[in-house]
Parts: C-alpha cells; sequence; structure tokens
C-alpha cells in the first residue's frame, strides 16, 4: 500500500493530479455542448491557433496567459464571424483561422530564434511541471 501512496508525498506529483482532475471535469462538462454544435474540432483549432499568441505574447514580453488568452478569443469571435458572414462549416472557418494563427507563431519563431527552446515545452506541455498559479488559473477558469 505504501508504493501506491508513496508518489503522493511529492508536491509536483500532487499538482499534477489536481489539474488533470480540474481540466478533465472542465473539458467533459463542454464537451457535449461543442459536439452537438458541430464544432468538434475547437478544441483543437483553438490549442494551435492559440500557440500564435503565445509566441506574440513572448516577443513583445507580455505575461503569457494575458497574451495567449487574448489571442485565443480573437481566433475565436474570427472562427464566428467567418461561420456566419461566409456561410461556411464551423470546423471549416476553425481550420483556416487555426492555421493563420499558427503560421503566425512559426513566423515568428523563425524570425526571433532566441526563445526556440523553452517553446519545446509550451507546446507539449508537462502536467508535472504545473504550479499552484497554474492550478488556480485553471480552477478559475472551470468556475467561470
Amino acid at each position: 500500500m505504501d508504493a501506491l501512496l508513496q508518489p503522493f508525498q511529492f508536491e509536483f506529483f500532487r499538482n499534477g493530479i489536481m489539474a488533470a482532475v480540474l481540466a478533465g471535469g472542465l473539458c467533459g462538462l463542454i464537451g457535449v455542448y461543442i459536439v452537438l454544435r458541430g464544432m468538434s474540432y475547437i478544441g483543437h483549432g483553438l490549442s494551435h491557433a492559440i500557440f500564435g499568441g503565445a509566441v506574440v505574447s513572448y516577443v513583445l514580453q507580455w505575461n503569457f496567459y494575458l497574451g495567449a488568452g487574448i489571442w485565443g478569443f480573437v481566433c475565436a469571435l474570427l472562427i464566428n464571424k467567418t461561420v456566419r458572414a461566409a456561410k461556411i462549416n464551423a470546423d471549416a472557418a476553425i481550420g483556416v483561422i487555426t492555421t493563420a494563427s499558427f503560421a503566425i507563431g512559426i513566423a515568428l519563431i523563425s524570425r526571433y530564434r532566441s526563445f526556440t527552446r523553452s517553446f519545446d515545452a509550451a507546446l507539449f506541455g508537462n502536467i508535472l511541471g504545473v504550479t499552484q498559479q497554474d492550478i488556480l488559473v485553471i480552477a478559475i477558469i472551470t468556475v467561470l
């Protein structure tokens, strides 16, 4: 029994479990709604679109969460406007906006190569690297 409980003595493990539980609960709640609206590609699309905002916030030395969040919100508004104005499928609009945003991020990384090694972590993440501040952000978003 001690072998099963041993990982919980480490703060990074407890933080990772807490982040996974909060994110899993949030994704489960909104997942059904998103699929019923025909926007099943939105999770994948916005995660790639936010990459552009993350790079811009890094280049401008802004807060990562603020820059990526604003960029993601603007991309979501552009997707909505494109769907309504062009009368195209939501998944097609998501693909177009996502590709453009990701391309902006890649172009900026190519221009400013000094920080590419730290963006490996931003692209792929590490659940064991979650801090108390990250958990607080996830909890606030879950409650909203």
